[in-house]
């Protein structure tokens, strides 16, 4: 069990923001639970931020089932904030709810997803479990429905060489610019494709990313 951005005060039983030091909830544990929890090594109260690399990639590890992993990008920050959205998309991805990341271009999204995609790679073993396309202004249906094609393909083999622990993510980048935006939506809410349910629902897995809304002001003179 991992906890993030939150303690519990001994004394008080009382929910705290670790960043802010607020009080979430009032005496949401008594204290003789939390000391058989520290006894269990439960670390309710750690600070992820203090942790050595390995050790947050451990944590990582244990969520998305991996016995034995590797850094796969020893430059990539593994702040408390990055972490905790690989865990919340992967747990989604797990449940099959779909997953739609907004943010300002260059924050970083794709290269959140590649190094999630990468966590669950077999150790010395190049595979290709992320599929990126770029959606732009001019993408049309049928440009939608060879990549996930090709998506599809690319999963059987995953499936059928590394099991149905490993993901095949399809990254739709900046997925609300095209006028094909209801195949997008039908891929990844409906898990079909004009009507013709996606194979391989378990393995590939679908993610999309998009650019906050802007409120534009005009000034007429």
């Amino acid at each position: 069990m991992t906890f993030l951005e939150f303690n519990i005060e001994r004394q008080s039983g009382n929910l705290i923001n670790v960043q802010t030091g607020t009080v979430l909830e009032r005496r949401v544990m008594k204290r003789n639970l939390l000391d058989a929890l520290t006894r269990n090594r439960v670390p309710i109260n750690e600070n992820f931020d203090s942790l050595p690399r390995d050790q947050k990639l451990e944590r990582l590890f244990h969520v998305l089932g991996v016995e034995h992993g590797y850094d796969p990008d020893p430059t990539y920050e593994l702040t408390t904030d990055n972490v905790k959205k690989i865990i919340a998309i992967y747990l989604r991805l797990r449940c099959d709810i779909p997953v739609i990341i907004m943010g300002e271009t260059g924050c970083g999204k794709t290269r959140l997803i590649k190094f999630m995609c990468q966590l669950q790679c077999p150790i010395g073993m190049e595979v290709q479990n992320m599929i990126l396309m770029k959606v732009h202004g001019g993408t049309r249906r049928t440009d939608i429905i060879r990549k996930v094609l090709e998506a599809e393909k690319i999963a059987q083999e995953n499936t059928a060489n590394y099991g149905q622990r490993l993901y095949t993510v399809l990254f739709f980048d900046e997925a609300n610019t095209t006028e094909a935006i209801g195949l997008i939506k039908e891929i990844m809410c409906d898990r079909s494709m004009e009507g013709e349910p996606l194979k391989l629902c378990q393995t590939l897995k679908i993610v999309a990313a998009c650019n906050p809304c802007r409120k534009y002001v005009f000034f007429y003179v």
